[in-house]
């Protein structure tokens, strides 16, 4: 998950250093796989016990907040 939650931020700050806002969309693409990697990874740990119920949500929802805004951002590159 550490690996993941590290991707995300390289990822955009990678995107943001390219030549074309389709490059840009494209590495925000690969920050959203990145997110969602991490919230699966929240359902693991959730299940072995890592964290506990509201955590999980709280965190979640961080991530869902997260995809949402990184979408809408790359709708505006087009």
């Amino acid at each position: 998950m550490n690996r993941a939650v590290n991707s995300v931020a390289l990822n955009i700050a990678e995107g943001a250093g390219q030549d074309t806002n389709a490059q840009f969309r494209r590495y925000l693409g690969i920050a959203n796989g990145s997110v969602c990697e991490v919230v699966r990874g929240l359902f693991l740990a959730l299940d072995r016990e890592y964290v506990d119920q509201p955590t999980h949500e709280r965190l979640y929802d961080e991530g869902d907040r997260l995809i949402r805004t990184i979408t809408n951002f790359r709708k505006t590159l087009r």
